[in-house]
């Protein structure tokens, strides 16, 4: 025997041994520099992009019908204003009066009404926060309606849902991220929300005798400009605007920094943001631009895109000197500078005060306490935290969902599959094998949208009649490898994939963009731009995956598992494509409905899907389900432990449906 030979075979073995404890093997092994993932998703944005009618005006009324149904706009005004003053401040020249009034039915929304002394009436301007803290008190809107005020302007500033006095604790906070997409999984978008509540704060405005009905504009910068451009499109009371460091393209939108609340579902399968400029036409707009600002999205670059193209409809209308931009040596921000070129820009277009110097100097920063409403006697309950007006509103919705009406199961996963996604399923187009590696079969399957699906199988052994698919939340480098061996000394096989933007297909680029906030906010914002979820694309993918196994282990008994944000997508899988797999779900979420405290990031931004809570919520998805379940430690939102009530509350409301539909297969809630 050769020795040397024998000790090299060893080592090698032992090697790949050592190999397979510390890391399963890769199979696309793509260079980290490049992101393919990334380059997919720009490659989809730009398609759809270019079937948009961009060499033409659009008819603005389709446009807005369009909107309202993407945002799934209700009518805002069914309940009455009911406005009450809390405080009012005397600042000189003007008067503040912090009050409150009710936007959607039971929501009363915190404002600051500003306005100047002497003799109406009186041009009004809807002011609306950004990101900065605390919203509607923050230095940035205060410093502009102060400076509106001075110059003979009434100005309204709000808090947006979420935000400011409407925080989970009545204390500023971020309304994006986890946050902000309860309301899409409910229906209607944070940026529906906004454009409702905008639209009544509009109707206070009106409302008042001092206020000239025919002078009405808005401004505001970030977030708070993305809200005056929705607002001037969508209102026609509004006759001038200045959105402020927030216009580019939709297009820039796509993997790329923006939160929630710019998130317009399916919107760039319709329109560009040029295209809704169009629709402001001949209203005075005014883009203001910082030449400095760090966010891709806003570049002067994007926004020149979207100025070019709704320009076309103001020089048709022989309006174009109504839209226009102007660019600032700045960064992302609302400088007093900025403010001057505002307050010209309303006063050309109303024809008001023009022979007047701007006042710049009357500005004194107040205590965010004195601009308070709850520092004045509102008791907190009063202000709805969107936890809140979730759950009312799904309590509102749910005797409708199945109780009261008659839809089939039929019916019902269609309308899942709409919500899931806008476009065609993905289908497999090819199956490419790789030399083993370890032990293991690397596969390759390639999708008709140009997916890779890389896929690890460990054949069954000794008459093994398992097949074990897994499919892990962090990627297959995060699953337990001891689970893995145990299977494997059993005889039993395993398949394990990495689902899309998991383990090897993850964007390097999208994760840098997320920073702190919940995994998946860069991608999942950008599909659901392009009318996809991230729920939808993993469905099918794992329905993709067992199809292929089925074929190639027929004679074996499919068991997958899934954890977390995967198990959610292997139950809506196991809805839409029943075949005779178990699923094991471990720390599958409860509900959709949020706690009232506690951390929302238990689970990651791929969760949300639109609509899903009118619709049925978890307990319709596990009752459809003709294929066996096992959930181990059932998880709300909160990430605590379930107590044992609301497993057997739950267990019971699914029981109750599969009954009612007459449907097969078992829940057992370990």
């Amino acid at each position: 025997m050769n020795f040397k030979l024998y000790t090299v075979t060893l080592m090698m073995t032992f090697g790949q041994q050592v190999t397979a404890q510390t890391a399963l093997p890769e199979i696309l092994s793509i260079p980290k520099d490049i992101d393919p993932l990334k380059e997919l998703i720009e490659s989809q944005a730009d398609e759809l992009l270019y079937k948009l009618p961009m060499d033409r005006i659009v008819d603005p009324g389709q446009l807005l019908n369009q909107i309202h149904t993407n945002l799934q706009l209700g009518n805002s005004a069914d309940s009455d204003l009911d406005m009450r003053v809390v405080a009012s401040l005397d600042c000189g020249g003007y008067t503040v009066y912090n009050l409150i009034f009710q936007s959607l039915p039971g929501v009363y929304v915190p404002a600051n009404l500003y306005v100047p002394k002497g003799q109406g009436p009186f041009p009004a301007i809807l002011n609306s926060h950004g990101h900065w803290a605390p919203g509607r008190r923050s230095e940035i809107v205060q410093r502009t309606s102060q400076i509106l005020a001075s110059n003979g302007y009434v100005c309204l500033s709000i808090d947006a849902m979420g935000a400011g006095e409407r925080g989970r604790r009545h204390e500023h906070e971020y309304h994006g991220a986890n946050l902000g997409s309860l309301l899409l999984d409910m229906g209607t978008p944070l940026m529906g929300i906004q454009l409702q509540e905008n639209k009544r704060a509009i109707d206070l405005l009106c409302s008042l005798d001092y206020v000239n009905k025919e002078q009405i504009g808005a401004t505001g910068a970030s977030g708070g400009g993305n809200q005056t451009m929705w607002l001037t499109a969508m209102d026609a009371r509004v006759k001038a605007a200045v959105p402020v460091v927030s216009v580019g393209t939709f297009r820039s939108y796509i993997m790329n920094s923006n939160c929630v609340c710019e998130l317009h579902p399916n919107g760039l399968q319709h329109f560009e943001e040029g295209q809704l400029l169009q629709a402001m036409a001949p209203k005075a707009v005014k883009i203001i631009t910082a030449l400095k600002d760090g966010n891709a999205a806003f570049n002067v670059h994007q926004m020149l895109k979207s100025y070019r193209l709704g320009k076309l409809a103001y020089q048709q209308q022989d309006s174009a000197d109504r839209l226009a931009y102007e660019l600032f040596d700045e960064s992302h921000s609302y400088t007093i500078e900025m403010n001057k070129a505002m307050l010209s820009w309303f006063n050309k277009s109303f024809n008001y005060r023009q022979s007047l110097p701007i006042e710049l100097n009357a500005v004194h920063m107040l205590d965010t306490s004195r601009l308070s409403v709850l520092q004045y006697g509102i008791k907190s309950e009063k202000i709805m935290t969107i936890p809140a007006f979730v759950n009312r509103e799904f309590k509102l919705a749910e005797n409708k969902l199945i109780v009261t009406n008659g839809r089939s199961t039929e019916t019902y996963l269609q309308e899942l599959r709409l919500l899931l996604s806008k476009v065609e399923s993905d289908r497999l187009l090819s199956v490419r094998t790789l030399l083993p590696e370890a032990g293991w079969r690397r596969i390759i399957l390639e999708t008709a949208q140009r997916q890779l699906i890389p896929l690890l199988v460990k054949e069954p052994a000794g008459g093994g009649k398992m097949m074990h698919v897994l499919f892990p939340d962090q990627g297959k480098q995060g699953l337990n490898l001891t689970e893995i061996e145990q299977m494997v000394e059993r005889g039993e096989g395993i398949a394990i994939v990495d689902l899309f933007g998991l383990g090897e297909r993850a964007s390097a680029s999208a994760e840098h963009i997320d920073g702190a906030l919940p995994r998946f906010h860069t991608i999942s914002r950008s599909m659901l731009w392009m009318g996809q979820t991230m729920m939808g694309i993993w469905a099918n993918e794992i329905t993709l995956v067992s199809n292929y196994l089925q074929q190639h282990y027929g004679n074996h008994k499919l068991i997958v598992h899934a954890d977390r944000e995967t198990a959610l997508a292997a139950l809506i899988s196991s809805d839409l494509s029943p075949q005779q797999r178990i699923l094991k779900l471990r720390r599958l979420p409860a509900s959709y409905l949020p706690d009232m405290t506690g951390s929302l990031e238990n689970f990651n931004m791929a969760v949300h899907i639109p609509g899903i809570l009118k619709w049925g919520d978890i307990p319709l998805l596990l009752a459809l389900s003709r294929e066996d379940i096992n959930v181990d430690e059932l998880m709300p939102w909160s990430g605590k432990s379930c107590p044992e009530k609301d497993k057997k509350q739950l267990l019971n409301k699914v029981n109750a449906y599969k009954r009612k539909f007459n449907i097969g297969g078992t829940l057992q809630i370990n």
